[in-house]
């Protein structure tokens, strides 16, 4: 999700607060299977665009719900978020990432980040057993295709224990953190990790997700949304955020005009400096360096 600035119609800075930039944009061809599908669950021909303006949203969603459980693709990720944006070559011309390659023009102020654990949530709700050695091999190799075996050296099956975990870790770094920081290296003025667990009742039936940092921990944080239920410690650390946010928001400094209690040192090529929001903040570098 991207929040913008706007000022004579022109985008003055972003702050990026969540996505994921390894998922790729689907052509109109590769959406051909999906909506087919999903034409026959409504009862609708594929080029019938007046008959899905005429469902309803629940029709749609209960739709899209039964055809998310069908194979329509073999890439993995696309399993994870079967429902992406779409390449029209009008608005969207490609891929996030490779934009940010290979673009030519002088990029805006930028804030972008990433969580420490953003794929719980996809591993859990995929994989409702425990992974083993064996299948954890399989889903890497199935993955990875040439590179399994480099990702196999890097992240080794632990024991005969669930490997579910371990799936974390490589989900996060490939899904989300190595994507962040292959777009930050190009566009980002400050960069951030996230690693503050819920510290409320606030995931309902996603039991799975307390006292890890999912794919959306931020966002109460940010927007003060449970303000009333957080402790003393994740108050201080939503005034730190918003604080930043609205710095940035401002002027394009997280550090004034009001003063937070730590300053947001600039990400540069020599010093890939990131604040870590947790309880204390702290200024850290070279996140994941070695991966």
């Amino acid at each position: 999700m991207v929040e913008f600035k706007l000022q004579c119609n022109r985008i003055q800075q972003a702050e990026r607060l969540h996505g994921n930039t390894k998922i790729k944009k689907r052509t109109y061809a590769e959406y051909v299977t999906s909506g087919i599908l999903l034409d026959e669950q409504l009862n609708c021909s594929y080029t019938d665009i007046s008959c899905f303006r005429a469902a309803s949203y629940q029709q749609i969603a209960a739709a899209q719900k039964v055809v998310n459980t069908l194979l329509k693709s073999l890439k993995i990720l696309l399993i994870f978020e079967p429902w992406v944006p779409t390449i029209d070559n009008l608005i969207v011309h490609g891929q996030a990432v490779d934009t940010i390659k290979n673009v030519s023009y002088p990029l805006k102020p930028l804030i972008i980040g990433t969580l420490t654990e953003e794929a719980v949530l996809y591993i859990y709700e995929d994989w409702h057993k425990p992974v083993y050695s064996t299948q954890y091999t399989e889903i890497t190799v199935a993955t990875f295709n040439r590179r399994a075996l480099k990702v196999l050296e890097r992240f080794p099956p632990v024991g005969t224990r669930d490997q579910r975990l371990l799936l974390v870790s490589v989900g996060t770094h490939w899904m989300f953190a190595c994507s962040t920081r292959v777009f930050a290296r190009k566009a980002a003025t400050y960069t951030y990790v996230f690693g503050y667990p819920l510290d409320f009742d606030g995931w309902d039936n996603l039991t799975l997700c307390n006292d890890y940092v999912c794919h959306g921990s931020k966002l109460s944080y940010v927007f003060e949304s449970a303000l009333v239920n957080f402790t003393d410690a994740g108050r201080q650390l939503t005034t730190n955020i918003v604080t930043s946010w609205t710095n940035f928001g401002k002027i394009h400094d997280p550090n004034q005009p009001v003063i937070p209690s730590l300053l947001w040192p600039k990400t540069l090529i020599n010093s890939k400096q990131h604040m870590y929001f947790q309880n204390p903040l702290q200024v850290q570098e070279n996140y994941l360096k070695d991966d």
